[in-house]
């Protein structure tokens, strides 16, 4: 199992400036680190995992309180079909577990995806690779790192009938 260490190893090689440092409890999601570090949303992603039947499995970083336009990912990396991967899936394919995937330090045939509100030289905070630690890094350096693809690719959380963003997920 990877952990914040190949998160810090990844960025230290490419030198990205950057902080890896964990909280007292475990952060379940990052919306509970955006709650916890008291931060606006804006300021914090998550990363959701796409599984390829190609085999290069794609990673989509997203604000907090937005989910990956499934279209636009398509569209920005000119791959064939995706299928959300579920929790386990995402785990194996990245080798975190599926809570505290990082969008640095991910193995080699993941491709990266971010969407252009995180491609600003500001800081970032996202899971670290662990339950407990949180990555702290400038979105222009975390783009150049992974060599991640940019576009618009958030969109607001949907009800189930498709209508608008759900109430709890907005809140979150």
């Amino acid at each position: 199992m990877r952990t914040s260490v190949d998160v810090h190893t990844f960025l230290i090689e490419r030198d990205v400036p950057h902080e890896v440092f964990l909280t007292t409890g475990r952060l379940r999601s990052p919306e509970q680190l955006a709650a916890v570090l008291d931060l606006p949303q804006s300021e914090v992603g998550r990363v959701v995992v796409y599984d390829s039947p190609a085999g290069r499995p794609v990673a989509a970083v997203v604000p907090v309180g937005a989910v990956p336009d499934l279209d636009a990912v398509r569209r920005t990396l000119g791959t064939g079909p995706l299928r959300p991967a579920s929790d386990s899936r995402a785990s194996e394919l990245s080798g975190y577990l599926a809570e505290s995937i990082p969008p640095a330090g991910l193995p080699v045939p993941f491709r990266v995806v971010i969407d252009s509100s995180f491609d600003r030289d500001a800081v970032l905070y996202f899971p670290g690779g662990e339950v407990r630690s949180v990555l702290k890094v400038r979105g222009t350096d975390l783009v150049q790192a992974t060599g991640a693809a940019v576009a618009a690719i958030s969109a607001p959380p949907r009800t189930a009938d498709g209508s608008g963003i759900r109430a709890g997920a907005a809140a979150r």
